[in-house]
């Protein structure tokens, strides 16, 4: 799928650059014997205009990759070896974990010995108790403060703002221990193997990546252009990878995809139709993960949607596998559940999915072409998992389907239609946005006999119509009593997790929850996710969680529609890149390819 080109060696005399000019490479001629080879140097456009390094603050898509390459946390991401990132000791040669009477957990890392940063400095605990701090502190007001919830004392920081009662500590140089509010499954992976919560040098400005204490450092930083340069610092360099990386920021698709053909680019993201197109002719190829879905919410407070069959209803009307083509883009793919793809399990992370075998293998076709392979399953995946063992196989009777749609619409009082009031679909105008209303309203007209009108307005105006409104009158108090909804009857959404996490995702339908913009209420839902967020045991949270969207589903105050995602292209002859969900590549590795 991904053929890789042979990087050659590089001029030094041709070494001079601009944010999206050419390298001027000449790959067919080697350099002379007197004449010393350049640095090798990856090309990659990714992501958007970058305006920091420092971990905390970084936002710009893209801005993770540059992050890791320039600094590691206690844990790391490592090759899986297919071409996926796994969880690996990181600053932290090892850690040990216990858990009290109430099911808090304390995680106590070791460093490894001899870890410095790039200037000599010895790397510390201190490093990291000083960056969670300042992540945690209300007055720096970082965009990611959020991941600190799961650690002790976040809401007395909160409250005070005081960071130092966050639940982590030194007791020495090479001792990190870090007490958590529960045993949060992702604590490892979000937290200690993350982006935004690497260690920081409290004497030095954290914005410019200058001084780093991960494989690479950065020589320049402008809006257009990230050049690192390999650290000779690192404990673990990989010799065989690139000594210069520069990230230049993605432009027109085919403009980009065209450079990587003519040799100027290594890597791009965001592949043009016709480059996805082959790529999906081969049949070996799926979307680039993004944790990311597009979905319906519906006002379960006020009719129609007040009704479970009418909710029900228009779920089953929709043809979410014709909808993902009608949207113009092979990256999108029909939703199977509420949780998009690349979004974590963690009980089962490290175990394969087993293939059944026939039980009587038919006999080969010596004619017959050879089948096809499969694209590797992503084992780790919430919506992998959930296809086998919850919400069964994304193949769909869309015809039957259709059928009980009518019949459930029937038995609400609406037989074909008749009677149903006319209903608003809300959304915010964009190009998706826009093909998916004209799709739904087409799908549910034909299918159920309803009118429904479709209004694109401004985020603003979106905003302000899901906002519940007080009501103006209260019921003897005096006083007006807060609406659990607003105006709205449908609205479409795209649907975000802050980490790779289900749990927060399905949290804003929890009852009493403040994101509950849809008025659902539960009892079942809501002990589930209880459960799920008092388990010790991952294995049994994401049980909870695969059983608490189920539900979801059946209850319908949500019509998951599409599940969004990405794509990338290694350039030919080019070997040795793994990556993670989001457009998050580690680069360390990559390598002309073996000949």
């Amino acid at each position: 799928m991904r053929r890789r080109r042979v990087l050659a060696a590089l001029l030094a005399a041709l070494l001079a650059l601009t944010a999206c000019g050419s390298r001027n490479e000449t790959p067919d001629t080697p350099a002379p014997d007197d004449q010393e080879a350049g640095p090798r140097t990856l090309a990659v456009r990714l992501g958007d205009a970058q305006d920091t390094l420092d971990p905390a603050f970084v936002t710009a898509q893209g801005g993770e990759t540059i992050l890791f390459h320039l600094y590691e946390n206690l844990m790391r991401w490592t090759d899986g070896g297919d071409g996926w990132a796994v969880l690996s000791p990181g600053q932290a040669e090892s850690y040990t974990v216990e858990t009290d009477y109430a099911g808090n957990a304390t995680y106590t890392f070791t460093l490894r010995e001899g870890i410095v940063w790039s200037d000599g400095r010895a790397v510390t605990a201190e490093d990291f108790v000083a960056a969670w701090r300042r992540l945690a502190d209300p007055a720096v007001d970082a965009p990611h403060r959020e991941l600190m919830a799961a650690v002790s004392g976040y809401s007395q920081v909160q409250s005070t703002g005081d960071p130092t009662q966050l639940g982590v500590s030194a007791p020495d140089e090479r001792t990190f221990v870090a007490t958590l509010n529960g045993s949060r499954a992702y604590f490892l992976e979000e937290l200690c193997a993350g982006a935004y919560t690497m260690p920081l040098r409290e004497d030095l400005p954290a914005e410019a990546g200058t001084v780093t204490n991960g494989a690479y450092t950065a020589t320049h930083l402008s809006r257009n252009l990230v050049t690192l340069e390999r650290s000779e610092s690192y404990y673990a360099p990989d010799a065989q990878g690139p000594e210069i990386i520069e990230f230049t920021t993605c432009g027109d698709s085919e403009t980009d995809y065209a450079a990587l053909q003519s040799g100027e680019l290594d890597l791009v993201t965001g592949l043009p139709a016709s480059a996805l197109q082959e790529l999906a002719d081969t049949g070996l190829w799926t979307p680039e993960p993004v944790t990311a879905a597009y979905g319906v919410l519906l006002n379960t407070q006020q009719p129609p949607f007040d009704d479970p069959n009418v909710r029900q209803a228009f779920l089953l009307a929709v043809d979410t596998q014709a909808l993902a083509l009608q949207t113009g883009d092979l990256t999108n793919r029909a939703a199977a559940g509420l949780v998009p793809y690349g979004v974590a399990d963690y009980g089962e992370r490290a175990q394969p999915v087993e293939k059944e075998e026939p039980a009587e293998p038919a006999l080969p076709d010596p004619n017959a072409p050879p089948p096809p392979e499969e694209p590797d399953p992503v084992c780790w995946d919430f919506r992998t998992h959930s296809l086998e063992k919850v919400t069964s196989s994304a193949a769909r009777d869309y015809t039957a389907d259709c059928l009980r749609a009518q019949a459930l619409l029937a038995q609400a009082g609406y037989a074909g239609g008749g009677g149903f009031p006319l209903v608003e679909y809300l959304y915010v105008s964009s190009d998706l946005g826009d093909a998916v209303a004209r799709a739904l309203q087409t799908m549910w007209e034909e299918q159920l006999g309803v009118a429904v009108t479709v209004r694109g307005v401004s985020q603003e105006e979106y905003d302000a119509a899901l906002v519940p409104a007080p009501q103006e009158e209260s019921s003897g108090t005096g006083e007006a009593q807060p609406r659990t909804t607003g105006s709205y009857a449908m609205a479409a959404q795209i649907f975000t997790v802050p980490y790779s996490d289900a749990g927060p995702l399905l949290w804003r339908w929890y009852g009493s929850g403040a994101g509950n913009v849809c008025g659902y209420r539960s009892d079942a839902f809501d002990i589930l996710l209880d459960a799920a967020r008092a388990a010790i045991s991952p294995e049994a949270r994401d049980a909870y969680l695969h059983d608490a969207e189920a539900i979801l589903l059946s209850d319908a105050p949500v019509i998951p529609l599409l599940s969004l995602g990405g794509s990338y292209r290694l350039a030919d002859g080019l070997a040795g890149l793994y990556r993670a969900p989001d457009g998050v590549y580690f680069l360390y590795g990559v390598q002309p390819e073996a000949g």
